[in-house]
C-alpha cells in the first residue's frame, strides 16, 4: 500500500517497486490524501483551474492501470493544506485506512517530504507514525520514499 500526498506521487517516488510487486500478483494500492487540485498546469489543452481536481484524479487512475495497482483512491483533503491539518487528525486518518486494508507493507514520504514539499511531509509524518503505532498488533514493514543520491542509484525506496 502507499500513501502519498498527490496524484502522481505514486509514480514519480514508487511506481516501478509497486508495478513489480504487482506483476508478481500482491495486491497493491495506492491512497492520494489530496486530488492535486493546487498543482501546475502546464498544458492548457489538458485542464483547467477548474478541472484539474477530477483531471488528476483520472490520472491516478490511468497510472494504477499502467502499473497494475488493484485499487487507487482520491481523498479530498486540501492539496497544498495538508502541513495546516492537525497531525493527529492525518495519524488518525492513517490509521483508519490501514485498519481498513491491512497492508503487509507500506510504501510513503521519509521525513524529507522527498522534495521538501509540505504537504509530503506531512502525510509522510502521519503514516510513518500510524505504522509504529500498529507494529505491536501486525507485522507491518515501512518503506520511505527519497530521491536518488545519484543517477546510477536503482531505487529511492529504503526501509
Amino acid at each position: 500500500m502507499g500513501i502519498f500526498a498527490h496524484p502522481d506521487d505514486e509514480t514519480l517516488c514508487a511506481g516501478g517497486t509497486l508495478a513489480k510487486y504487482a506483476s508478481a500478483g500482491a495486491e497493491v494500492r495506492v491512497i492520494s490524501l489530496t486530488k492535486g487540485g493546487a498543482g501546475q498546469i502546464r498544458d492548457a489543452s489538458a485542464a483547467t483551474r477548474a478541472t484539474l481536481r477530477a483531471v488528476r484524479e483520472k490520472e491516478l487512475d490511468a497510472a494504477g492501470k499502467e502499473l497494475g495497482l488493484t485499487e487507487t483512491r482520491c481523498l479530498d483533503y486540501p492539496d497544498g493544506g495538508l502541513s495546516e491539518i492537525d497531525s493527529q487528525i492525518l495519524v488518525k486518518l492513517a490509521s483508519e485506512l490501514l485498519s481498513e486494508i491491512d497492508p503487509d507493507v507500506v510504501i510513503t514520504f521519509g521525513p524529507d517530504g522527498f522534495s521538501g514539499h509540505p504537504d509530503h511531509i506531512a502525510v509522510g509524518a502521519a503514516v510513518t507514525a500510524a505504522c509504529y503505532e500498529r507494529r505491536s498488533a501486525t507485522s507491518i514493514r515501512l518503506f520511505h520514499c527519497h530521491p536518488p543520491r545519484s543517477r546510477s542509484q536503482c531505487t529511492g525506496i529504503k526501509s
